[in-house]
């Protein structure tokens, strides 16, 4: 799995590239804890190019995000398609997270 950053205003952009399950789900917790870490509160998730997420990289989306609630901070996914848009209708996620087409539009809308 692959992890970039950039920011869009005062929100962070984290895009995930390739796999989130058992072996990589700490590494993307733990870079996501950094970004809170040094006080950003604002984070998009873009999962365009995720190829494949297990309920462990399932796992590691909710820790972090009750992270950035207890920072007072909001966070919201993007470009979800495939495989990984099936898992996240069928875990109850789309309910449960703002989902946006592009990364822009969720920066914009939680900046």
């Amino acid at each position: 799995m692959e992890l970039n950053e950039k920011k869009i205003s005062d929100v962070v952009v984290v895009s995930v590239k390739g796999r989130m399950d058992a072996l990589t789900a700490p590494d993307f917790e733990d870079n996501l804890c950094c970004i809170i870490n040094k006080g950003e509160n604002k984070i998009v998730v873009d999962l365009g190019e995720l190829e494949y997420i297990s309920s462990a990289g399932l796992r590691a989306i909710l820790s972090t995000a009750k992270r950035i609630k207890a920072a007072e901070g909001k966070i919201a996914f993007a470009n979800l398609s495939g495989m990984v848009s099936e898992v996240f209708d069928i875990s109850g996620f789309t309910s449960m997270f703002n989902i946006y087409s592009t990364a822009l539009a969720a920066a914009e809308k939680i900046g």
